[in-house]
């Protein structure tokens, strides 16, 4: 019943025919990628490093771009390879890339959307292809407790996979779900009084579902990712590097 419940909840907010619960978000994309049957794929240099590694554990070539100033992936950089078949768009630290996503469709590519930084806004998975959101304890709907088996969503148009078989997780992803639209109202109203602080943030004007506030400082305390061309070389993302050393945020977290 836990799964019957799991699989409708996760088909219907994303659009799909078919999901799945797997054991974390890294097996998530790589078995996404393998629905796919992606050979190159293109990933924001701003994302976990568990993405890039998931791209090699699927048999793929990564294909690692810069992202513009507002974090999220940079489409000019894109026609700048010719074999890119996959592009997966992260909505990173909160701040929905829908407009990206349409531009890439209409550019031909596949698209793995990973939502696991963002939920609660709509038409995630309207465009496409395949869905996996993480439900480990640092990401959005912070389900699981424990980053190796935190559990993830897999949402896609196939035939049935063998899930991650953790009942008691299951149902309490279930539970979870239900809160999407209340955590989704806590964090834009704890966003709304540093606003009205005079904050300014990042990504504050587009459709953002608030897992970081991000901002620009002068003085930077924490680094939130270091950019993937960092720890990979070969690969050239000359905003990134322009700003890198200037990001900080404030956490939003769905209970306080």
């Amino acid at each position: 019943m836990v799964n019957k419940i799991f699989k409708e909840n996760w088909t219907k907010y994303f659009g799909k025919d078919n999901a799945a619960y797997l054991v974390n978000g890294k097996i998530a994309i790589e078995k996404g990628l393998k629905i796919l049957k992606s050979k190159t794929v293109a990933v924001p240099t701003y994302t976990c490093n568990r993405v890039y590694e998931a791209i090699i554990n699927a048999g793929c070539t990564p294909i690692i771009i810069d992202c513009d100033y507002d974090l999220q992936i940079r489409l000019e950089q894109l026609s700048k390879y010719d074999n890119i078949d996959t592009v997966i768009v992260p909505h990173m630290f909160g701040i929905q890339a829908l407009n990206e996503i349409k531009a890439i469709k209409k550019m031909g590519y596949k698209i793995l959307e990973d939502c696991s930084q963002c939920l609660g806004l709509p038409e995630l998975g309207t465009y496409s292809d395949i869905v996996i959101a993480s439900l480990g304890p640092t990401k959005w709907l912070p389900v699981g407790v424990d980053k190796e088996k935190g559990g993830a969503v897999l949402a896609y148009k196939g035939k049935n996979i063998n899930w991650y078989d953790n009942t008691t997780a299951i149902h309490r992803s279930n539970v979870m779900f239900g809160d999407i639209d209340k955590i989704f109202l806590h964090r834009t109203g704890r966003v709304n009084e540093l606003k009205n602080a005079g904050l300014r943030f990042i990504g504050g004007e587009r459709p953002n579902s608030w897992l970081r506030a991000m901002y620009f400082t002068q003085n930077q305390t924490r680094v939130p990712y270091t950019p993937l061309h960092d720890l990979h070389s070969g690969f050239k993302c000359p905003i990134t590097d322009s700003i890198k050393d200037n990001l900080d945020w404030v956490s939003i977290f769905p209970n306080e």
